[in-house]
């Protein structure tokens, strides 16, 4: 059993640990009419391809490979609005200078995640796509943090069996944790699942999708987990880029190979204990199994909002983080850049064990919706929806800069 404080430092580190992916682009008629880039995207400015720009590593020519590949890559490259290159002297504050944060739909800045920074300052980073692995790095699967740090079932106050796991990264090695801890609560013949992502800010997007396959069931089957939507000169891309249900390990860690069966518990609601970190990849989970009408109890506060993910680039020394796709369910919804809002509001505790039945608010509080059907009093905020998640407008919470929904390099996938 580990203590509410040991819990929060590992997501702290859990935030920073795990991040990625990349882009940007702009007008202009006079660009290079055919030459397509080394990954075969059309550049749209006269600086052509950020191919011709890569490892060469003065100032200037390092902004040229930041503008040309932004170009290429980044959801909103039609968007940005070029700036003086010449007014900065460093990479970090002309790529900041680039992004666009002009108002969605929801009234949120479109990119507040999007980043630059030293490669040497990115911890325990997955392999990056200009150095494409063909398989998990083993040395990083054997040291990763404590993803599942508990697992139990207890018996409400009404009498009914409700597993308890608490998630905290989808980082590599993750999804075997997972898995473990399915088969023990299967085991444990539940009734109902309360799944803890309050720390997890998020990670690699398969495993998500193994956690809520484990949820939802065999009826899940082949169904839509989630759909990526990359930017217009990607669309071979967002056509081809679909994550679905799967009763089955689809990407292999160390300890379950591909194929390997997963633990299902076949639940039409799941409780999810939510704050303003539980971001990315954990709102896939929500996103996702809400997308398939498995209804999904959220139990805290607001999340962080962050539809978006990226993969790493590095180039000279630098780690480019340019948002690249947006994730969408099964009905198409996506939307939720202000965060999917509780159905209960319970405010958290940091005083108490997150794991312990009676002293914690938000495990207490989903107990209490288990045994009558309803929040406690005075914390609902609206009802159940299937079309779309409830959302609120931002309070701008504390949200980790690397909360993240990453891809494998595609060789590894």
């Amino acid at each position: 059993m580990k203590k509410l404080s040991s819990s929060r430092s590992l997501a702290a580190l859990a935030g920073c640990a795990l991040l990625l992916l990349a882009a940007c682009g702009g007008g202009g008629d006079d660009a290079p009419a055919a030459a397509a880039t080394g990954n075969g995207i059309r550049p749209t400015t006269a600086l052509g391809s950020s191919v011709q720009y890569e490892g060469i590593c003065d100032l200037e020519t390092q902004k040229k490979f930041t503008r040309a590949y932004l170009d290429e890559v980044y959801l909103w490259y039609d968007e940005i609005v070029d700036v003086d290159a010449s007014r900065f002297r460093n990479i970090p504050d002309y790529f900041d200078a680039l992004l666009v944060r002009t108002p969605d739909a929801n009234g949120v800045a479109k990119d507040r995640f999007s980043a630059v920074l030293p490669v040497a300052r990115v911890p325990a980073s997955p392999p990056s796509v200009a150095a494409a692995s063909l398989a998990l790095d083993p040395g990083l699967l054997a040291n990763h943090t404590d993803a599942v740090p508990v697992t139990k079932v207890v018996t409400s106050p009404g009498g009914r069996r409700a597993g308890y796991i608490q998630f905290n990264d989808h980082e590599q090695g993750a999804q075997d944790d997972l898995i473990a801890a399915f088969r023990q609560i299967q085991a444990g013949n539940v009734q109902d699942l309360v799944l803890d992502l309050r720390f997890n800010t998020g990670g690699f997007l398969y495993v998500a999708q193994a956690a809520a396959s484990m949820i939802a069931g065999p009826s899940a089957e082949g169904k839509v987990f989630e759909r990526l939507q990359y930017n217009d000169k990607r669309d071979q891309e967002s056509a081809s880029d679909t994550f679905f249900f799967s009763s089955r390990v689809q990407t292999a860690e160390t300890q379950n190979p591909v194929g390997t069966p997963l633990p299902q518990l076949d639940l039409p609601r799941v409780f999810v204990l939510t704050s303003e970190r539980t971001c990315s990849a954990s709102e896939s989970i929500i996103n996702s199994l809400r997308g398939i009408d498995v209804q999904v109890i959220r139990v805290g506060a607001t999340t962080c909002g962050k539809p978006y993910g990226f993969r790493q680039k590095n180039n000279c020394g630098l780690a480019y983080f340019p948002i690249e796709f947006k994730g969408t369910n099964a009905k198409g919804f996506g939307d939720y850049t202000t965060g999917i809002a509780p159905t209960c509001a319970v405010q958290d505790d940091a005083t108490v064990l997150a794991e312990d039945p009676q002293a914690d608010p938000l495990f207490r509080g989903a107990l209490r919706f288990i045994d009558t059907g309803a929040c406690p009093a005075g914390t609902a905020t609206g009802v159940q929806s299937s079309a779309s998640p409830i959302v609120t407008p931002p309070a701008e919470p504390a949200r980790p800069a690397w909360a993240g929904r990453l891809l494998l390099p595609r060789a590894a996938r």
